[in-house]
């Protein structure tokens, strides 16, 4: 099964979860990708900052702590943008655009990705 993010009520905010986890993977993230659809979003491990350089659709971006806190939300990040540093964030959900409103994402909430091992936050379902 596909690793993908849930709420911890269970609730499946993105079912297809791309991972970018070697020093190029994080600095291409979806850069002149065009095929990000509803449901999924790129895992940035070891991840405080992101930009939108070269980028062609806006993304939705969580910001994460260790244990899947949501530390920080940008709704609808345009291309050619840098978000702010977020010190205590140690992961980040690139999404489609709209999957917070639609989620009802909010800081404090806690996230957990399923069937994956090398975040530590996950659970294996």
């Amino acid at each position: 099964m596909a690793p993908r993010v849930t709420r911890e009520d269970g609730r499946e905010i993105v079912s297809k979860l791309r991972t970018a986890t070697t020093h190029w993977e994080k600095f291409r993230g979806l850069m002149l990708d065009t095929s990000l659809q509803p449901g999924e979003a790129l895992w940035i491990d070891q991840c405080q900052a992101i930009h939108c350089c070269f980028m062609k659709i806006p993304i939705d971006v969580v910001f994460l702590s260790h244990e899947g806190e949501v530390l920080h939300l940008i709704e609808r990040m345009a291309p050619w943008t840098f978000s702010k540093y977020v010190r205590k964030a140690s992961q980040v959900l690139e999404c489609y655009p709209g999957t917070i409103e639609q989620h009802g994402l909010s800081i404090g909430m806690k996230l957990k990705i399923v069937d994956r091992e090398e975040c530590l936050f996950c659970q294996k379902s």
